[in-house]
């Protein structure tokens, strides 16, 4: 007994340093290559935020995103689920650009603590510009990206683990590559403190190979706190370090039900959230300011997240989650 007590306490000094331990794991597990490289990944449709919560709160979702959404953010966050949950998110990317996301993912048997899900994600674009050597068009070409992942997720008490294998396709003019990616993730509360971190590691994989060419993935690793001074405000905070773009991006989001908790029959959320750089918006591009709302009904949700993108527009997307 006096074992598994020593093993506890070594597991909430670790996780006490959130920060130390993600990229302690992202070095352990990244591939020997050089890191003074200037590697640049690809597969940027994986930094994307597939669910309209968190893409409404900066895209902070190590330490709060749970159910179907926390396969792209926090495997571990499954482990608090209660019930099953369907979702689907569509985004009108950017100019050409359609984004969806549809999971399911639910107990594998009833009061088990083990939970399971299925996720699918694709970027569709349409129409894009070919240009010979010499600058001069050469018709148009389509190209789509897509990943399925499979996940699980166990609780300990207040400690949750949680990993989802990935395969992962794109495809541009014809030309396709696909590859196989991990993710793990960790998260746990904090007893008697309205606090809980999460720790996880994304993409981890040798990359995805075009004809001769292999592209590595955006490997992560990110570290996030959600903080709930409040009843029915909550505030989150996650930092994450892209290994091989040599990129660190920070972000924060809030949440404020107008009414209702989760026994209510319905409730309402308004939602707002910083980020910077790339991980924040997916595809390359900045968003520095993102917002939504939330609407449930009895076990219906209905999630909007607004991203501005400047001079190429504003990103619209929506998540519909059925529990059962």
């Amino acid at each position: 007994m006096k074992q598994k007590t020593d093993w506890a306490n070594k597991v909430v000094y670790l996780l006490a340093r959130p920060c130390s331990l993600a990229f302690l794991l992202a070095f352990a597990l990244i591939p020997a290559v050089k890191l003074s490289e200037a590697f640049e990944s690809g597969a940027d449709f994986l930094r994307i935020d597939t669910d309209a919560r968190a893409g409404a709160m900066g895209s902070a979702g190590a330490a709060s995103a749970f159910g179907t959404a926390a396969l792209s953010y926090n495997p571990a966050g499954m482990a608090g689920m209660t019930k099953g949950e369907f979702a689907f998110s569509h985004t009108q990317w950017l100019p050409g650009s359609m984004h969806d996301f549809f999971g399911v993912a639910m107990p594998v048997r009833s009061g088990s603590a083990w939970k399971a899900g299925l996720g699918v994600t694709r970027l569709a674009n349409s129409g894009i510009d070919g240009r010979a050597d010499d600058r001069s068009a050469s018709g148009n070409y389509s190209a789509s990206d897509q990943s399925v992942m499979l996940g699980a997720a166990v609780g300990f008490g207040p400690l949750s683990a949680g990993g989802a294998v990935k395969y992962i396709r794109s495809s541009i003019a014809g030309v396709r590559g696909e590859t196989f990616a991990l993710d793990l993730g960790l998260r746990r509360s904090l007893r008697g403190l309205p606090l809980a971190v999460g720790l996880s590691v994304q993409n981890i994989g040798r990359g995805i190979k075009y004809l001769s060419q292999r592209d590595p993935l955006p490997f992560s690793a990110a570290a996030g706190i959600v903080f709930t001074p409040l009843a029915g405000f909550s505030l989150t905070l996650d930092a994450k370090r892209f290994i091989y773009d040599k990129e660190t991006v920070f972000s924060m989001g809030s949440e404020y039900k107008l009414f209702g908790d989760s026994r209510s029959v319905s409730a309402m959320a308004l939602r707002g959230g910083l980020g910077g750089g790339r991980g924040a918006a997916g595809g390359g591009l900045s968003g520095l300011w993102s917002a939504g709302a939330g609407l449930r009904l009895f076990d219906v949700n209905v999630d909007y997240a607004l991203t501005p993108f400047g001079d190429l527009g504003n990103s619209h997307k929506i998540t519909l989650k059925k529990k059962f």
